[in-house]
């Protein structure tokens, strides 16, 4: 069972597992009893972190806000939630889709860096590609048809790709690092679940006051502009004192969109390097500013205005900037050693991505629960399986939990 379950919420499927086993341990189990295995403890896990949660609630809020007795508090710590999706069998039929939100979340603690300026003032040239960035903006906002919204933009295939090329590549590479020496993750813990936001929230928090999160010297909560994201930091983590930092990559392509809308790329391009360069330095104020007086010259968007409309577009960047302006300071944030992008988040969902997402893969809910977590621990650089299987073994007792029936036939 101990080696079993580890391959099942690794490999690719519940049959490599039960390959992997037969041919490493001589031990003839089938993909089926491999997948009861992994359910069975994977369900095992999620009742004792449900507990834990549940433990978590009663304490006084004066307990919740400093770190557990006998655990060192980290110095500096980030928390970032993101979603991934995988597909459910056991929807109901009426259901528009078999895919369905799963909640992700990495717990990290950063070696602690900090600078007396901003160490890195300028905006790097990687943001300045317009090429590059219409890419990232159209991986990113994929709801976009191809060539809207950047309909009269002039383009050429040598230095532009189309929307059906973009691939991940692009947006990670925009993610990576930024600064000479961006903070170094010590350890990662990583949280997931099928549960609503509210309840992924709070196993979030619970998790994080576990490691002594609360205790830290620095804390930041970083994440895209998801009302449920920041839904979760105004219950759960801004009164403990979390730096709410919007990812940078998200921002860029809001104000990607809207510079680009209803313009030339020549004309755009002018708007978009301005407009980056401000939010990379902090002045936020000024783009919208000039998204305002952009928003008057265009019109108000119709009722029945569709997503690429140049009015409904700027129109939403002017409300999505006025609305995460004060989780955009990034020159304070590199200043205190935080990152400024979701990098890390977004490489856990891929990470969980790999084992649960795919077209062929369907889960109940007990069952995308159950591998969910095992997924989770198995990420997790604090290793809970295998303080798991060590309480597992001192509660078995060695005798059956159920009484055997009397034989009816005998005499």
């Amino acid at each position: 069972m101990r080696k079993a379950v580890p391959l099942a919420s690794k490999l690719s499927s519940f049959a490599s597992a039960a390959d992997s086993v037969n041919e490493t341990l001589d031990v003839n189990l089938n993909s089926k009893r491999v997948e009861r295995l992994a359910e069975r403890i994977g369900l095992e896990r999620v009742a004792e972190r449900d507990a834990g949660v549940a433990e978590w609630k009663t304490l006084p809020l004066v307990e919740k806000l400093a770190a557990p007795k006998g655990v060192k508090a980290p110095a500096v710590v980030v928390v970032s939630p993101d979603g991934g999706r995988i597909q459910r069998c056991d929807l109901p039929d009426d259901a528009k889709s078999h895919w369905c939100e799963v909640k992700v979340g990495a717990l990290m603690e950063l070696e602690a860096t900090s600078y007396t300026e901003d160490p890195c003032p300028e905006v790097p040239d990687k943001f300045l590609d317009l090429a590059k960035m219409e890419q990232v903006t159209r991986e990113i906002k994929s709801a976009v048809p191809k060539g809207t919204p950047f309909e009269r933009v002039e383009t050429t295939p040598s230095i532009t790709m189309s929307a059906e090329n973009a691939t991940d590549d692009v947006v990670a590479a925009a993610r990576e690092p930024v600064v000479a020496n961006p903070p170094q993750v010590l350890f990662r813990d990583v949280t997931a679940t099928l549960a609503d936001s509210e309840t992924f929230g709070q196993q979030l928090a619970a998790h994080a006051w576990l490691l002594g999160f609360a205790g830290a010297l620095k804390k930041a909560f970083i994440g895209d502009g998801g009302n449920s994201n920041w839904g979760i930091y105004e219950r759960e983590f801004k009164h403990q004192g979390y730096i709410p930092i919007l990812d940078f990559i998200h921002a860029l392509t809001y104000v990607f969109a809207a510079a680009m809308a209803g313009r030339s790329r020549e004309e755009g391009g002018v708007f978009y390097v301005r407009w980056i360069t401000w939010v990379w330095q902090g002045e936020v104020v000024r783009v919208i500013a000039e998204l305002a007086q952009r928003a008057v010259e265009l019109g108000a968007p119709p009722p029945d205005a569709t997503e690429t409309d140049p009015r409904q577009i700027v129109a939403k960047t002017l409300t999505y900037l006025t609305n995460q302006q004060s989780r955009m300071n990034y020159p304070s944030y590199r200043q205190a050693g935080l990152p400024i992008t979701s990098s890390h988040i977004e490489s856990t969902v891929k990470q969980i991505n790999q084992r649960l997402k795919g077209s062929e893969k369907f889960w109940s809910e007990s069952g995308g629960e159950a591998l969910l977590q095992l997924r989770a621990d198995q990420l997790s650089d604090t290793a809970p399986m295998l303080l798991f299987w060590i309480r597992r073994a001192q509660r078995a007792t060695g005798t059956r939990t159920y009484t055997r029936k009397p034989n009816a036939t005998a005499a």
